[in-house]
């Protein structure tokens, strides 16, 4: 950089010599006044190359900004892809394992309306709505057989009763609603 300055300082001692030299050479002061103007001109272009070059430098620096937002860009989408592929394979996942819950249990002679299957990290979650309201040893059965062949805790399990068709209210709805009897909200 100080060879830079140093050459272009050079050039410029170099042009004023000149330019006094050719100025004792002009014989009438009528042509002095173009020469110097012409001279001014080639001084204006030289005192800016430097300028130019630090934004010919400036021009790359656009393309590589641009260079490494697009490298950024392929590695965020690259996340959200295999996130995206993660999240639909945990959803069938899910599906796949609530339907084999609601096979095994009818199979056991359970009746279970609905079986829903939440994947939480390394920890599943099962929600079944049964027709009937179970009784204590038809419930103790299903957590059982959860905890047995699903790895799927007591705690992390709810047996909830499906009436009329409808959850009861107060119960999580796959809809998003709660209903009964007439009330379609669960707050009164």
């Amino acid at each position: 950089m100080k060879e830079a300055i140093y050459s272009w300082v050079k050039c410029l001692a170099i042009f004023y010599i000149l330019l006094t030299m050719i100025m004792h050479l002009v014989p009438t002061e009528k042509y002095q006044r173009y020469v110097r103007f012409f001279m001014g001109l080639v001084l204006i272009v030289m005192l800016i190359t430097p300028v130019l070059s630090i934004l010919e430098k400036a021009k790359a620096l656009p393309e590589s900004f641009s260079s490494l937002y697009q490298q950024e860009e392929k590695q965020r989408l690259t996340l959200d892809m295999e996130n995206l592929q993660k999240s639909l394979l945990e959803k069938g996942v899910e599906e796949q394992l609530a339907g084999n819950i609601l096979e095994t249990l009818q199979k056991k002679g359970i009746e279970v309306m609905v079986c829903e299957v939440h994947i939480e990290g390394e920890l599943l979650k099962a929600t079944l709505w049964t027709k009937e309201v179970p009784d204590t040893k038809t419930e103790r059965g299903i957590k059982d057989e959860l905890a047995a062949n699903w790895g799927i805790r007591e705690e992390n399990c709810e047996v909830l009763t499906w009436e009329n068709g409808q959850q009861a209210v107060g119960d999580p709805s796959p809809s998003g609603i709660a209903t009964h009897g007439d009330r379609t909200s669960s707050i009164q």
